[in-house]
């Protein structure tokens, strides 16, 4: 019996930097381990196909363009082209960079007859409006609802968390269409490789964060806020910003930014500017290094706008859990993030409307009150074991196996 195949789409996948990325490749090569032919359709540096841990990847050489409405069509379009021209696969699998991928997926999927999961790891076009991306009312009346029918022609819709379920079903989608299958933590921060495969197969949910005495500590006595990932619409730093400087004179507190030069540009001005010398600054890193950068940080900080709630989800969060640190979350309450913070009381939840006050404040009482910050890093590890990259990689292959014999029917 030949195996089954499978074609996922996104605009990021390593090596180029990017969260959803990290999770196609992860969910590919789990799938790939299961059995599956796994063909990926991305972006890259050339359009030469290559093979890498057993996945066939399919590039469109990238293209640098301004985060448009007509940048946005043009890579979508050429995606679109690309993947007509390709075999048929028995599932087709997308995500949502660039935007409306889960429209493009319908139309592959109906002229190949292939089966349909749509991965929503943002919410578009309901996205547009709150980062910045004015279209006339009525054009996002029309890609509304051109993509919740689309969403209702897949087999499912995969969301990451039930906040962005209920945005979907409130917003046209058939609520036994959304399965709810959470995001997880780099499989790199989960178990350092160390030359070894992951265990994709594996049951295992324990031991994914180490006892604090074995952790790794850097030669800095600082006390590290840490914010590892990319700073874009959603991410407000206003009260960041306002909390390094409330906190400027307090020597042993810190504040590093891991990610893109180009994100950190604003953050860079706001500190010459104001002689911030508590901010620093650190490129991405090499993944067999991304364990320790994470250990590093004392407490993690997450951002995200008050008017995005149920729409995204940032992917950061997890791996703060898994390295046993608290994360101060600067966002809206009844989110994804806020709840799994209060719930297993792994850190604090900040109003991003914060004018940087309560921020400082709720840093500097983790520096000084150790026993609250044992306290959050005890429940981090404990939300750690629910958000297992295992976990929800064993559901993603259950739903792929159920989607097969759908499609077969």
């Amino acid at each position: 019996m030949s195996k089954p195949s499978v074609l996922m789409i996104n605009r990021t996948y390593p090596p180029i930097h990017g969260a959803t990325g990290r999770m196609m490749q992860d969910l590919a090569v789990a799938l790939e381990k299961s059995g599956w032919l796994v063909s990926v359709l991305t972006t890259g540096e050339t359009t030469e196909n290559r093979m890498e841990k057993g996945v066939t990847i399919h590039c469109l050489k990238e293209r640098h363009h301004h985060p448009s409405l007509i940048g946005f069509l043009f890579l979508w379009g050429r995606f679109f082209l690309k993947a007509k021209a390709l075999p048929r696969y028995d599932l087709v699998i997308t995500m949502t960079d660039p935007p409306l991928l889960s429209v493009l997926g319908s139309m592959i999927a109906r002229r190949k007859k292939s089966t349909h999961i749509h991965w929503s790891q943002d919410v578009y076009p309901d996205l547009c409006r709150p980062l910045g991306f004015h279209l006339p009312h009525f054009i996002e009346r029309r890609l509304l609802k051109i993509s919740r029918r689309a969403m209702n022609n897949a087999y499912r819709v995969v969301t990451i968390g039930q906040c962005m379920s209920k945005r979907l079903t409130q917003t046209g989608v058939v609520p036994a269409k959304v399965t709810v299958i959470p995001n997880w933590a780099d499989l790199e921060v989960v178990a350092p490789l160390q030359g070894k495969p992951y265990d994709y197969a594996s049951r295992e949910v324990r031991g994914r964060a180490k006892k604090p005495e074995e952790m790794f500590r850097d030669e800095s006595p600082k006390f590290r806020v840490l914010y590892a990932g990319s700073i874009g619409r959603a991410h407000p730093m206003k009260s960041v910003i306002a909390a390094a400087e409330l906190l400027r004179d307090n020597e042993e507190i810190e504040f590093v930014f891991v990610g893109d030069p180009v994100s950190h540009a604003r953050l860079m001005r706001e500190k010459g500017k104001r002689g911030l010398e508590n901010i620093k600054f650190m490129p991405y890193q090499p993944i067999e290094l991304l364990r320790g950068v994470m250990e590093s940080g004392d407490v993690h900080l997450v951002t995200m706008r008050s008017n995005v709630g149920g729409m995204l989800v940032p992917c950061k969060f997890y791996s703060g859990l898994t390295v046993g640190r608290p994360t101060i979350f600067v966002g809206p309450e009844n989110t994804e993030i806020s709840d799994v913070i209060e719930h297993y009381n792994a850190g604090a939840v900040i109003s991003p409307d914060d004018d940087g006050k309560a921020l400082a404040d709720m840093i500097y009482g983790y520096r000084m009150d150790g026993d609250a910050w044992f306290t959050a890093q005890e429940g981090a590890l404990r939300a750690a074991q629910a958000f297992h990259p295992n976990q929800s990689l064993n559901k993603w292959v259950e739903l792929v196996e159920k989607a097969r014999f759908m499609g077969r029917r």
